[in-house]
């Protein structure tokens, strides 16, 4: 026996009820992974960028070694010079190896310039990267906390979940099928696939029926959806449903 249009209204008031529950406790569920997902994310770039800081640091401390070994070289350049300078037998051969000793010593300033100042990046990389490993650490002991209390949550938010869709299903049983269709079809589409007609006006979108159709639904003569929102209306006995007469 197909239940009355009054019967189906109580049971779309019902379905409303534990519905928006149900897309509460989704969202809820969706902002504890989210919170979850946004701090391994930040562990993520945290790590991407310590590689990225440790890739150059190994870079600069190559080329500091380099540098270093190119210094040793000038160095033994430059005392071969001195000694060829002792062994100067006039003073044109005396200029020329002054001249090499100078453009040695400078090539050596500057090399030596360079380690110094390969020295102040390294210091610096390294205080960074010292800082991101506190950061990972930071982060990782909050992902273990997090994930910890997130997934305690998230159980007690599934556990209510089945239970109001097993309420639901309980419920939706008592619709006819074409109903329950229609209304999860508006549901899909509309977030709500039912509203409450109030003093003549449908609550969800807030647009007044036309008198007839409102007076029709009030007395339940028919099931009807709203003519701006497509939503199946239904009436609430606590609260009037048809504009007061003037």
């Amino acid at each position: 026996m197909n239940p009355s249009v009054r019967e189906q209204m109580d049971v779309l008031r019902e379905l409303v009820v534990v519905d928006e529950e149900i897309r509460k406790l989704d969202q809820e569920l969706g902002k504890e992974r989210e919170a979850l997902e946004t701090v391994k994310n930040d562990l993520s770039r945290v790590r991407a960028t310590i590689e990225r800081q440790r890739t150059q640091f190994e870079t600069l401390e190559n080329d500091r070694g380099a540098r270093i070994q190119e210094a040793r070289v000038l160095g033994q350049q430059l005392e071969r010079s001195r000694d060829k300078l002792n062994r100067a037998r006039n003073e044109k051969e005396t200029n020329a190896v002054q001249r090499e000793i100078e453009e040695t010593r400078k090539l050596l300033r500057d090399v030596e310039d360079a380690v110094g100042k390969r020295m102040i990046e390294l210091d610096d990389l390294k205080k960074h990267i010292l800082e991101g490993e506190e950061q990972e650490a930071g982060f990782s002991l909050r992902i273990g906390e997090r994930e910890g209390a997130v997934s305690a949550r998230l159980q007690e938010i599934e556990t209510q979940r089945g239970e109001r869709a097993g309420v639901r299903a309980t419920i939706a049983k008592r619709l006819p099928g074409n109903t329950l269709r229609k209304y999860d079809q508006i549901r899909g589409k509309r977030q709500t696939g039912a509203a409450r007609l109030e003093a003549g006006r449908c609550k969800a979108c807030n647009m007044h029926l036309p008198p007839q159709l409102a007076t029709r639904i009030v007395r339940g003569e028919i099931l009807d959806q709203c003519p701006s929102c497509n939503r199946l209306l239904y009436v609430d006995p606590t609260t009037p449903s048809v504009p007061p007469q003037v």
